[in-house]
């Protein structure tokens, strides 16, 4: 998984342009009272993420993001790690609702639902120095339904991520960093089998390329938790390690709305139960997704004269 990714990075570097100008970061647009409903819409916004993986940045303040993806390929209407209601609180934190990457126990990467908050160090940036952020997401239980038995899993999960950028190559943002997640998984009524507990530290790696000023090549790689468990038989549940890879393009169509396709791989890379056949070695899927920004802020000074600059 790794050669393909850093193939398809390279081409795309060499095959990009220098034409575009650089995006600049903005924790949103201004606050006046005077600005129009267009002006206000126009931005500048930023994400806070890339597909699963959080980066060290955050959307800012008097803001709130709405996201989420479905699978085209394994279970429609599954939303990704990818955040489904994020809250700007000052200029470094935000308070968010997310689902995290994890592999479930059917094979398929089925993410988990979780609460928690994304701080970006507050550091003086300079230029060609990494910056950092910290998230950590408090997992809520998910119950999936398997054989007749309630199988229940959750993950809570803190993030220690870096981005990088370079003045002599502007187009290019390397993001990088380790996410120690403490999963578990339990069946429900069945008291002959306690809950099985891990902590696993799963590095994390992505990049960002500005192909223009309204299109970006994202692509990520990182392991994340996998729960195994087989109905039948006398083998407890347990929790090891897959990896997922994506790749896909993101489009702001308006400064405001961002869209989203992707091609993900999966692939189990440590079992601590036996493989149930090769269908559970490999997955591919196909996801399509959007994040709406709404600058509230913004919105009310222009309304009501409040929370303005």
């Amino acid at each position: 998984m790794v050669r393909p990714l850093v193939s398809m990075l390279a081409v795309l570097a060499l095959s990009r342009t220098a034409a575009a100008d650089p995006i600049e970061d903005a924790a949103g647009p201004a606050r006046k009272q005077d600005h129009t409903v267009t002006q206000i819409m126009r931005g500048p916004f930023q994400t806070s993420r890339l597909f699963a993986m959080p980066t060290a940045d955050v959307i800012g303040a008097y803001m709130l993001s709405i996201s989420g993806d479905g699978s085209l390929l394994q279970q429609t209407g599954l939303l990704t790690s990818a955040g489904v209601l994020a809250a700007g609180f000052g200029d470094l934190a935000q308070l968010e609702y997310r689902h995290s990457a994890a592999i479930s126990i059917t094979g398929v990467n089925a993410p988990l639902p979780g609460v928690g908050v994304q701080v970006k160090i507050p550091i003086p940036e300079y230029p060609n120095v990494p910056v950092f952020g910290v998230a950590f997401r408090l997992g809520v239980p998910r119950t999936e339904t398997f054989s007749g038995t309630d199988v229940i899993e959750t993950v809570t999960d803190l993030y220690f991520v870096g981005r990088w950028r370079f003045t002599a190559f502007d187009w290019l943002t390397l993001h990088g960093g380790t996410r120690i997640s403490s999963a578990k998984i339990e069946l429900s009524g069945d008291r002959t089998v306690s809950p099985k507990k891990k902590t696993l530290w799963l590095p994390t790696a992505g990049y960002d390329i500005r192909m223009n000023p309204t299109a970006r090549i994202v692509g990520e790689i990182a392991l994340a938790p996998q729960f195994h468990w087989m109905p039948g038989t006398e083998t407890d549940p347990s929790i090891g390690y897959g990896l997922l890879g994506r790749l896909g393009m993101r489009w702001a169509i308006i400064p405001s709305v961002i869209l989203d396709g992707s091609i993900g791989y999966q692939l189990e890379v440590a079992n601590a139960a036996p493989a149930s056949g090769p269908d559970a070695v490999v997955q591919w899927d196909i996801r399509l997704g959007a994040e709406v920004f709404v600058p509230w802020g913004a919105l009310a000074c222009r309304a009501a004269g409040v929370f303005c600059d």
